[in-house]
């Protein structure tokens, strides 16, 4: 008897683990957050973000979400950004799942626990290609029809109709509607395309053996621009590396890797 009780407490635990979203650790200007009922009010400091959930920041928002399993993500001004799913188990962090979207904008994330464990428990949809990850810290940022990545360490895919691209630490990417994926070195950016999202420093995900996630976040150099960056902007990816696991998947036969055709994002 006590022991199905106690299995029934701990399910009903584990239930309210992976019902988890995020905590607003840092909030600036103006930004809305609308819940999965439809309600929507302004985004604030501590503020508790759940799955469903759609934040819009405005001309001069900015935001930084900072999530159960230790995951970190960044919106910059004028960003529309959905939390479609989160589900984290801190026992079973694999079981988990993180699906994101991002209409217009412009974000960096870095990967938690459920990236980490399961990196097919990841996505983050664009109107132009789906971007998948490898235990990274990376940069999005969508103009007009066209998505912009950059990566500070681990890699990402990205992927549309046209074909499934790697980028990996210290590269950037550009695809144009729905043309196909390319590596393009730092120049070939549009200047500032991903605002002060370089400049930004992240302290260190720490976790717990229970799978607890903890981290501190400030911003830095406000108003940073990529285009006068240089490599400063991967020296910053390489100097939190840590925060993450990076590992070196085998890539998939079906993927596009131009590393050794195309100039990296140090601007080669």
């Amino acid at each position: 008897m006590c022991s199905k009780l106690a299995q029934s407490i701990l399910a009903s635990l584990l239930t309210v683990t992976a019902l988890a979203a995020a905590n607003v650790t840092t909030v600036r200007g103006q930004i809305s957050v609308t819940g999965k009922d439809g309600s929507s009010k302004p985004l604030v400091d501590g503020a508790r973000v759940e799955a469903g959930s759609k934040i819009v920041t405005g001309s001069n928002g900015f935001a930084i979400l900072r999530f159960d399993d230790g995951q970190v993500i960044a919106l910059e001004k004028n960003t529309d950004f959905t939390i479609d799913q989160f589900r984290f188990n801190r026992a079973q962090p694999e079981d988990g799942n993180a699906f994101f979207s991002m209409l217009r904008g412009t974000l960096r994330a870095v990967t938690g626990l459920i990236g980490q464990q399961n990196k097919a428990a990841f996505r983050l949809n664009t109107p132009t290609a789906t971007i998948g990850i490898r235990g990274s810290d990376w940069m999005a940022a969508l103009q007009g029809n066209s998505l912009y990545t950059g990566v500070n360490a681990g890699g990402i895919t990205v992927k549309n109709g046209a074909n499934s691209l790697l980028v990996d630490a210290g590269q950037y990417s550009a695809t144009a509607g729905a043309n196909a994926s390319q590596l393009v070195s730092l120049s070939q950016l549009p200047a500032g395309v991903f605002g002060s999202l370089p400049n930004l420093s992240l302290g260190a995900v720490s976790t717990s053996a229970a799978g607890s996630a903890s981290v501190g976040a400030e911003t830095g150099a406000a108003g940073g621009v990529l285009g006068g960056v240089g490599s400063t902007a991967i020296a910053v990816g390489v100097g939190i590396a840590a925060v993450v696991a990076v590992t070196s998947d085998s890539d998939d036969s079906s993927s596009t890797h131009h590393s050794s055709t195309t100039h990296q994002g140090s601007g080669q």
